[in-house]
């Protein structure tokens, strides 16, 4: 499968490919339903026979070659995932405010894949001159998700926080949504006391949120640390999400 590029919709990550699929599991489940709901109506089965004519030359609705257009995947990807060209037209199911949602997000996705940027640009663009006013962007249940499966609770900043905590935001958040000149640039300008993602720009830091929200819940349903390791290395390949910079619509 393609790499993978989440969009937050009303703080529920929905993933996409690189190439366009979205996972219609996780999309329903915010709607609470369920993708075969739609799977069954017939104008869906209409528009399965009229989409597959066009792209493949013949009607296919039914049977093992239904996987041209909806795939059923196991494991840690797992869920339906659907054909980018059904992406919209299931999500209107859905609601209108999410299938305009998922147009603007696979739109965004197209028109960054004809664009490439230099290292300087990328940094120029995802990152601030000046330190921002610092927020509380690490909430608690991310480095309680930590504290249980590295057997070191968290009980508050007080008292500090684990070096390996440090590594793991470094390496899982921070190394899988920014690139990692962005990273290093904003690392590089922190002084005493500053974090470093307040030198990030609006669009590298709601990138590092998304990141966030995946590795907490990633991380609550591990047994221990080298399970979560495992399952961070099969989901990610460490290069920035942000890597596909998404312009501004004319």
């Amino acid at each position: 499968m393609s790499d993978i590029i989440p969009m937050d919709f009303e703080g529920q990550i929905i993933r996409f490919t690189s190439d366009g699929w979205i996972n219609a599991t996780e999309a329903a489940a915010k709607f609470s339903k369920r993708p075969v709901g739609w799977l069954r109506l017939d104008s869906t089965k209409e528009y399965l026979a009229e989409l597959s004519e066009e792209l493949f030359g013949e009607a296919v609705v039914k049977g093992a070659d239904l996987h041209l257009l909806v795939r059923v995947v196991k494991g840690r990807l797992g869920g339906t995932w659907i054909h980018p060209e059904l992406a919209v037209e299931f999500a209107r199911w859905l609601s209108p405010k999410f299938a305009r949602a998922c147009d603007r997000h696979i739109k965004a996705m197209i028109r960054s894949q004809s664009i490439t940027y230099s290292d300087e640009q990328i940094v120029a663009m995802l990152t601030l001159p000046d330190a921002a006013t610092w927020e509380k962007r690490f909430s608690d249940p991310f480095y309680k998700a930590l504290g249980k499966l590295t057997g070191m609770p968290f009980t508050g900043h007080a008292s500090g926080t684990p070096s390996l905590f440090g590594k793991i935001t470094a390496e899982w958040v921070y190394g899988v949504a920014l690139p990692a000149s962005v990273y290093e640039a904003a690392k590089s300008r922190c002084r005493p006391g500053e974090k470093i993602h307040q030198y990030l720009a609006d669009d590298a830091m709601r990138a590092v949120e998304a990141q966030l929200i995946a590795i907490t819940a990633l991380a609550s349903g591990c047994v221990d640390y080298q399970d979560f390791v495992s399952r961070c290395t099969a989901a990610y390949k460490r290069y920035g999400q942000l890597r596909l910079i998404y312009p501004q619509a004319a």
